[in-house]
């Protein structure tokens, strides 16, 4: 939300110093949740062993319908955006226009259609610029790693069988690697973030490596994952190293659950408790689905009423942006959480048609937000 604020005020243009590390550490939280998004998909699949009808519609029934919601309102934010940007309202300081105004070029030139289309389908972060313009931000830029999650859904049953086996994760291991190569050469196209499957599929690895490295323990029957995380720490840039180990320091907090107490563990388990066990940071990871897609909407209307309306300056705009637009955001995650999310997940939980058949034992795992 904070990177999106600085960038859409034009406060990046003032303090380029501050926006630029802000937009990488957003840019690797969510690399962060796509490899937790690995680890928690491969958990569910484990467990749940349901043919895979029922865990494909209950994957859309977690992910879609708020993001539709989203989607309405991020094609109303974008024109909004268009109208209130693409001639810069405050000179140096107005946010930068010239990938807008290609965006809008591209609607424009008869592919709006296809940019709906692929949207509609969540497949629109698999598709190049060169084969539709941004096709992965165009309407609402955070879906981008949305529409990354859902390629791994579609897939992820095919991964986690072939990952259980050794010679499956051999193979597993070369593709991903094969795949991230042809990926950095740009053979798939241009994305400015890796919203295409094969270009993220070495943090998908990390995290289905790690949760079947915690099951089977470090023998010979997971050591080619083992080698993926590896590799994966190893052709990472410096920017894409840093989700890896965020992650290795969150599974060493969480191993040690398991060990006899200490000074140092038991100030690592208090830590761990207040950042992912306090109230807090549970209100937090409730709502975080739906805060994360909608705040971009919110913050291009908030900005085109400064902007057209009002007609206001620079500065005025970012006082407004901080003392509406972040409030607003947080009433309507709460919204969509109370009144599109949790519904859609009790429809995928209690939908008769979705249950296995009578007599097959299905673990009931507590499925966290997945977006």
């Amino acid at each position: 939300m904070f990177s999106h604020l600085a960038s859409f005020t034009g406060l990046g243009q003032l303090l380029p110093w501050l926006a630029k590390p802000l937009g990488q550490l957003a840019d690797g939280a969510v690399m962060v949740f796509t490899i937790l998004s690995g680890f928690v998909i491969t958990h569910l699949i484990l467990e749940r062993r349901e043919p895979y009808g029922p865990y494909i519609v209950r994957r859309f029934l977690r992910i879609y319908p708020v993001y539709f919601v989203a989607l309405l309102a991020g094609i109303a934010g974008t024109c909004l955006a268009f109208d209130a940007f693409l001639v810069p309202p405050w000179d140096e300081w107005s946010p930068a226009t010239d990938r807008m105004l290609r965006q809008s070029e591209s609607l424009a030139s008869g592919d709006g259609f296809w940019h709906l289309a692929a949207h509609l389908s969540m497949l629109h972060g698999a598709i190049s610029s060169q084969v539709l313009y941004e096709s992965q931000y165009m309407f609402l830029g955070p879906a981008w790693s949305l529409s990354l999650e859902w390629q791994f859904y579609l897939v992820a049953p095919l991964v986690v069988a072939l990952a259980t086996h050794r010679a499956g994760q051999v193979l597993l291991a070369g593709s991903a690697l094969w795949a991230y190569s042809l990926y950095s050469r740009g053979v798939f196209g241009e994305f400015m973030l890796p919203s295409v499957l094969p270009g993220a599929a070495l943090y998908f690895g990390v995290g289905i490596a790690t949760r079947l490295l915690l099951k089977a323990g470090t023998g010979l029957r997971s050591y080619p994952l083992a080698l993926l995380m590896l590799a994966a720490g190893l052709l990472m840039k410096t920017s894409g190293l840093g989700p890896v180990l965020a992650w290795v320091a969150f599974v060493s907090m969480l191993l040690l659950e398991g060990r006899p107490p200490d000074v140092v563990s038991r100030w690592v388990r208090q830590v761990f408790a207040w950042g992912f066990e306090s109230r807090p940071a549970r209100w937090l990871g409730d709502h975080s689905y739906a805060t994360y897609l909608i705040h971009m909407p919110i913050l291009q209307g908030v900005t085109w009423v400064c902007v057209k309306p009002l007609q206001l300056g620079w500065l005025p705009t970012v006082a407004v942006a901080v003392l509406v637009a972040l409030p607003a955001t947080v009433g309507a995650s709460v919204l969509l959480h109370r009144c599109v999310e949790l519904p859609a997940i009790r429809l995928g939980r209690q939908a008769r048609w979705l249950k296995p058949p009578t007599g097959k034992a299905v673990s009931t795992v507590n499925q966290p937000a997945q977006g």
